[in-house]
């Protein structure tokens, strides 16, 4: 598939500098608080947080790197997916919650990591097209 420039081309582009943007804050955001991170994710029964957590970070990072830039986005995408396949379950387990108001806060977080997770599915299809704009 080629994408050509058009009017398609500057959306994709929109599209990849918002969602790789968002995925490149959110892992190094989250890397700036890797201790509060890695303690959280022990509470929530993580196994090896200490290794788990900054590994997850750094697929996030390159992933919205890669998807920001058009660069390698097949390889770019399939990080995201597997940060987003891996966290979405361990972290934001709803149905484990007893309190309503936290179990509303995390099924809230739960579904809007399902939409970033079709989203990194999206460009997962989308990655063997040429890319207009990319590095």
């Amino acid at each position: 598939m080629v994408i050509e420039t058009s009017p398609a081309a500057e959306l994709l582009l929109i599209g990849r500098v918002l969602l790789g943007g968002v995925f490149t804050y959110l892992g190094i955001s989250n890397m700036l608080d890797a201790g509060s991170n890695i303690e959280y994710a022990r509470s929530a029964g993580v196994p090896l947080a200490g290794i788990a957590v900054p590994a997850s970070f750094v697929l996030l990072i390159l992933g919205g790197l890669g998807i920001l830039l058009g660069v390698y986005p097949v390889v770019a995408s399939v990080g995201v997916v597997a940060f987003f396949a891996g966290v979405t379950p361990a972290m934001h387990a709803f149905w484990r919650i007893k309190d309503p108001e936290e179990r509303s806060q995390e099924k809230t977080q739960f579904m809007v990591n399902l939409a970033l997770l079709g989203s990194a599915f999206i460009v997962l299809a989308l990655g063997t097209a040429t890319w207009p704009y990319s590095l």
